[in-house]
């Protein structure tokens, strides 16, 4: 049955059966005509031209009252089906065998609170006055109650709605909590239509309630969101919107928090940075934010005089952390009505000591030297500690446990000395190239560059050149907004004056200077006074290089004999130091999954979960996962590699990281924002800890409205919708507004009638 007969009549079952009975009064009329006999008589000429007067008036009537006829019949179907002109103020339950889906919007902006209740709260309510309504009308509705964030497990799936229900609804409806995630109304809509299916009693009517504060954001995809609703349209389901929140309230948000964290050492300050947006109308005045490490609120407050409607303000500051462990920071701000995404939580972990590698390929030019005393003149303010080796160290050692490998003036690599190299920056490690005298331009291009594919990031002219000196030429750098360039800033910099370079490693003639017209990785950071490029940064699979086509000491410049030196080769550090390593960050709702090796780790795995209360733990029993013998998650690889880093033992070879068999367990629970840490137990019983952070999605903060006629354009014009506005409820309860349409039915049917009887009997022959 057609779903708009649902919607527009309360016995829609009489719609078809009386628009037949249409034809009854034109078929009568026919039959009528045909009962006539042809009579010849005398005075027919004169009849035949009183016809042909009178012809068009006789047709007329007879038309009109064929028509009045029609409409009598009309009018009586109109009144026993029980029309209705407006549905939008019919109650939803009208007596017929209806089945009622209510798709419940759990996302993490329902927490948004209005008084003494939010959006999901209000939500909840709707369903209760739902419910209670339908329970007056047993055995005719049931009722299927579906969280968004769990489409696919209902509340309730066609519970019967009665008294049981109303009883039992207010215990189910306690334990439902509000999700602080991200969620797909194109997903639900699906997964409604995937629960009606196609058993439906026949005759039956399909509702789908959609409660939701329907965001402005979740209103983008088109495509999407007006295909799943003609998906439901077709199956017969009637779509009905009910917005939970009237209107957009004023938010502040931290969206960000985030800092130099591989390179964080035990006391050494590590420089932090938060990010403060206003998601509101309207600008926000002294923002303040209160700091806490490791559950301790610190004498800090961070202040913003004046975030803009719509704007982002940042703010950095150090902390430094005293002991080499993991560690916890978390950012708040004072509570609005999304209290939910005013902190923000960050886990690190401070090392002892980080160890930078110098690869010197001209141990007698020393040029090592002056980047271990930029780096650890005294560690206990830097937390690095360089260490300077031969080309040959790369053939005989690992290199994975240093953050970073510098290149200096290294003529050639052997290949077994080229390929760990590649594999160390590939995998997250830093590299940094300085050129010199022992450069041989010939193995940097055919065995470094590779045409774009390999560590170095152009190709080099056959010989260095001299910059000649020029007098009043300016500076001889020309620098490009980089990170590493920070102690070049300002505009009457005298570090940037004074550095001279006397001698560089040009490119090849061959190669396109212009970054985006060659179209690859390779970004151009600093140039010389000639336009020749100095600096350049590109990445290797995960890892950074920075390369500079001059020397690290003063044999070619005058770099080394200012401060300026060392601020570069900390910020270079920073730069490239490999993150591979950190503490994981996710958004709330993303599942742990761990694949880990039996060689390494036994089956039991607790997890201890944030809990309003405090902590939770959580165990878990992995279990063999043959289907997945070459895992390649990040969970194992993070766990296997954290463990070797922590213990300072050997890394694991990749045939240890991929075994004939591993142990899968997963982890769902992950909605609440805090930290989660993972713990694993070696085969030794040495307990393990890998932390995993959760925070508030960035999106779910923007609070702005959809309108009505926004929600209708994406749907598209195919789809009919009911639209409720927040607080009303007359679409639950109805009002009488059919007995108004009866009444106007009857005078019309008696109208009608009169003029009937009135017509039939003026133009039907009466004897005298």
């Amino acid at each position: 049955m057609p779903s708009w007969l649902l919607q527009y009549f309360l016995n829609p079952t009489f719609v078809l059966a009386g628009t037949a009975l249409v034809a009854s009064p034109i078929i009568i009329h026919l039959i009528n005509r045909l009962r006539y006999r042809r009579v010849r008589f005398a005075a027919m000429e004169f009849l035949l031209a009183s016809q042909q007067r009178n012809r068009k008036r006789v047709l007329l009537e007879q038309l009109l009252l064929l028509l009045l006829r029609i409409l009598l019949v009309l009018g009586l179907m109109l009144l026993i089906a029980r029309l209705i002109l407006d549905p939008s103020q019919l109650s939803v339950f009208r007596g017929a065998r209806s089945h009622h889906m209510v798709l419940l919007d759990d996302s993490g902006s329902m927490r948004d609170r209005a008084g003494e209740t939010t959006g999901f709260g209000e939500a909840v309510s709707v369903v209760k006055k739902l419910v209670a309504e339908g329970s007056r009308r047993p055995g005719t509705q049931v009722l299927s109650l579906v969280l968004l964030s769990k489409p696919e497990q209902p509340v309730f799936s066609q519970r019967d709605v009665d008294d049981s229900l109303l009883a039992e609804l207010d215990t189910k409806t306690e334990n439902l909590r509000c999700s602080h995630r991200t969620l797909s109304l194109v997903a639900g809509l699906n997964a409604a239509k995937t629960l009606f299916g196609d058993k439906e009693e026949r005759g039956s009517m399909k509702h789908l309630h959609v409660l939701s504060d329907f965001r402005q954001r979740d209103w983008q995809d088109q495509k999407a969101l007006s295909g799943a609703a003609e998906a439901l349209e077709a199956a017969g389901v009637t779509l009905n919107f009910v917005k939970t929140v009237e209107q957009r309230h004023p938010n502040l948000a931290v969206t960000d928090l985030s800092g130099d964290l591989q390179v964080a050492a035990a006391g050494v300050p590590v420089r932090l940075r938060v990010t403060v947006k206003n998601f509101g109308e309207q600008a926000a005045t002294d923002v303040r934010l209160s700091v806490h490490q490791d559950q301790q609120k610190l004498p800090l407050t961070l202040t913003f005089d004046k975030v803009e409607a719509g704007e982002a303000g940042e703010r950095e500051f150090d902390l430094v952390f005293d002991t080499p462990k993991k560690h916890d920071v978390r950012v708040s701000l004072e509570g609005d009505s999304l209290s939910e995404d005013n902190s923000r939580i960050l886990a690190l972990e401070a090392s002892a000591i980080h160890k930078v590698l110098i690869v010197d390929g001209d141990p007698a030019a020393d040029e090592g030297s002056y980047v271990v005393d930029a780096l650890a003149a005294d560690p206990r303010i830097t937390g690095f500690a360089p260490q300077i080796e031969s080309v040959d160290y790369l053939r005989r050692r690992p290199i994975d446990e240093f953050q970073a490998v510098y290149m200096l003036n290294v003529a050639d690599l052997p290949a077994d000395a080229l390929d760990p190299l590649e594999k160390y920056v590939a995998a997250g490690g830093g590299l940094a190239w300085f050129v010199g005298g022992s450069v041989k331009p010939t193995f940097y291009n055919e065995s470094l560059f590779k045409e774009g594919n390999g560590l170095f990031p152009v190709p080099l002219d056959a010989a260095p050149r001299d910059l000649p000196i020029v007098e009043d030429s300016g500076p001889d750098l020309i620098l490009s907004p980089h990170p590493i360039f920070r102690v070049f800033e300002g505009q009457e910099n005298p570090y940037l004056d004074v550095t001279r370079v006397a001698k560089f490693f040009p490119v090849a003639a061959s190669w396109n200077r212009d970054d985006q017209a060659r179209g690859d990785d390779v970004q151009t950071i600093a140039t010389l006074r000639n336009r020749q490029p100095l600096m350049f940064h590109h990445r290797f699979g995960k890892g950074h290089i920075v390369t500079c086509l001059t020397t690290c000491g003063p044999a070619w410049n005058n770099w080394a004999k200012y401060a300026s030196y060392v601020v570069l080769q900390l910020e270079l550090q920073k730069h490239i130091a490999r993150s591979d390593r950190q503490l994981e960050r996710r958004v709330s709702g993303e599942p742990i999954e761990l694949s880990l090796d039996p060689s390494e780790f036994t089956d039991q795995v607790d997890i201890i979960a944030p809990d309003p209360a405090g902590e939770r733990v959580i165990r878990l029993q992995a279990a063999p996962d043959a289907g997945n013998a070459k895992a390649e998650t990040q969970g194992s690889t993070d766990a296997a590699e954290s463990k070797s880093e922590t213990s300072n033992s050997k890394p694991l070879s990749e045939n240890q990281k991929t075994t004939s068999l591993r142990l899968a367990a997963t982890f769902r629970d992950t909605d609440l924002p805090g930290i989660y840490r993972v713990r694993l137990l070696d085969l030794s019983q040495v307990p393990f800890e890998r932390w995993i952070t959760y925070n508030f999605p960035v999106e779910e903060s923007d609070l702005a409205l959809a309108s009505n006629e926004l929600v209708r354009k994406q749907l598209g014009d195919k789809v009919r919708v009911s639209i409720q506005a927040p607080g009303q409820f007359s679409w639950i309860a109805g009002r009488d507004i059919g007995h108004e349409i009866r009444d106007w039915l009857l005078i019309l049917l008696a109208v009608i009638l009169v003029s009937e009887q009135f017509l039939a009997y003026r133009l039907s022959y009466h004897r005298r």
